[in-house]
């Protein structure tokens, strides 16, 4: 039975270098190019997807590769790494500290390794399945809040989907929680599974801003769903919560 330790070790190393390299980029940034969903992608997005998709092709030549600005390099081995080079371009370009780059492995449909390094705030949060949720070696877990009114979550896609059916339940949901927070890319789903926040939903995010969250947070204690609670990264919704109050977030989504 595969651990996975060999491969989060990869991915996490690799992240860890493509973050120092971001570092010493960000006072060059480079030229800015707007994609057709109107997000920017810049000279470094791209530099940075490439020397990912080099070193976990060296490392493991069988896997597939599905990353946010190259799209989808097919493999032979049933798996393929999921990746987000630079998590947040829009903060990075601002000098905003919480991009990060985001890698998990894709093993028969099932994620089994994730990695979400944040260079400019010092944390690499990573988890193998079946082996616990990390941040810089230190074990992470889910919050204990046990009921909606008492939580505090944050939210992505509320101003897109406002005037959708989606965007009008996700409002509702927000009115009953007891604090609605900012949506501040993945380290919002870290907060999450580091017990900082108690539940976050993404509307218009991409399997790539997904994966990686996926199993920290469910490594971590939590749960991940789309609006029917199916586990899956590639539903219209994506829900991470403590599991606790999972129950009480997934019908005002429905």
């Amino acid at each position: 039975m595969n651990t996975y330790e060999t491969e989060l070790r990869h991915a996490a190393d690799i992240a860890r270098e493509v973050g120092e390299y971001q570092r010493r980029a960000q006072k060059e940034i480079g030229r800015i190019h707007i994609k057709e969903d109107s997000s920017p992608v810049t000279e470094v997005d791209t530099t940075c997807e490439n020397i990912i998709y080099r070193a976990l092709s060296r490392a493991f030549p069988e896997d597939g590769f599905f990353g946010e600005e190259g799209g989808i390099r097919a493999g032979t081995s049933g798996r393929r790494w999921i990746v987000d080079p630079i998590d947040g371009t829009r903060p990075y370009i601002r000098g905003i500290p919480t991009y990060s780059t985001l890698i998990a492995l894709e093993d028969h449909g099932e994620i089994t390794v994730g990695v979400v390094n944040l260079p400019a705030l010092g944390e690499c949060y990573t988890a193998r399945l079946g082996g616990g949720a990390f941040c810089n070696d230190t074990p992470i877990s889910v919050s204990n809040t046990s009921s909606l009114e008492a939580a505090m979550g944050a939210f992505l896609g509320t101003v897109e989907t406002a005037r959708e059916p989606r965007g009008k339940k996700l409002f509702s949901l927000m009115e009953h929680i007891d604090y609605p927070y900012g949506f501040m890319d993945a380290y919002t789903y870290m907060a999450v599974a580091s017990g900082k926040l108690d539940l976050a939903v993404g509307m218009i995010d991409f399997p790539w801003d997904r994966a990686s969250a996926a199993i920290i947070v469910k490594e971590a204690g939590g749960k991940c769903t789309d609006s029917l609670n199916k586990e899956t990264i590639y539903g219209d919704t994506f829900i991470l919560s403590n599991k606790k109050i999972h129950p009480e977030i997934v019908p005002y989504l429905k």
